[in-house]
């Protein structure tokens, strides 16, 4: 699970917070505010190499680390390789 790991550590860069679980909500349980949040889309797309979808740029869409986690292995994960296929 080396994308939740990779989420974790930004996640307790940004909260403080040294322990996290995928259940655990961004803003309630680790105490992110706006800023943050914004700032979490950026670490993203800076640590994975990735460019989010302006449709994915919403942080208040994401709810818990979970949600974080799905976003990233969206792009990082080979999702892209599924597109190339289709235009093959």
């Amino acid at each position: 699970m080396e994308f939740f790991d990779k989420v974790c550590v930004i996640l307790s860069e940004l909260s403080g917070i040294e322990t996290i679980c995928l259940e655990h909500e961004l803003q309630s349980d680790l105490g992110l505010d706006s800023l943050q949040m914004v700032t979490l889309l950026m670490m993203l797309e800076e640590n994975f190499q990735i460019t989010l979808d302006e449709s994915d740029m919403n942080p208040f869409d994401l709810v818990n680390v979970w949600q974080v986690v799905d976003l990233v292995e969206k792009y990082a994960g080979g999702e892209n390789n599924e597109e190339n296929k289709k235009e093959d």
